[in-house]
C-alpha cells in the first residue's frame, strides 16, 4: 500500500522539480512512520530526516562510482 501510495503521489507531481517530488515522497514516508509504535516511529522519522542537499550528494557520489 505504502509503495502504491508513492506512486500516486510521484504520478501527480510529474512537473514538479526532483527537490519537490523529494519533499512530497518524504512527506509520506513521516506519515506512515506515524502509524508505527512509538520505539518504530523514532526510527523511521530519523530514516525520513535526510535534507534533499544531502541526499543529492549521496546521489552524485554513487553516479561518479559507476
Amino acid at each position: 500500500m505504502r509503495f502504491i501510495t508513492t506512486l500516486a503521489v510521484l504520478a501527480l507531481l510529474a512537473a514538479c522539480s526532483h527537490e519537490q517530488i523529494y519533499s512530497a515522497v518524504q512527506q509520506n514516508q513521516q506519515l506512515e512512520c506515524a502509524k508505527l509504535p512509538q520505539n518504530a516511529y523514532e526510527e523511521c522519522m530519523r530514516e525520513t530526516g535526510t535534507s534533499y542537499s544531502e541526499y543529492e550528494r549521496k546521489r552524485q557520489e554513487l553516479l561518479k562510482d559507476d
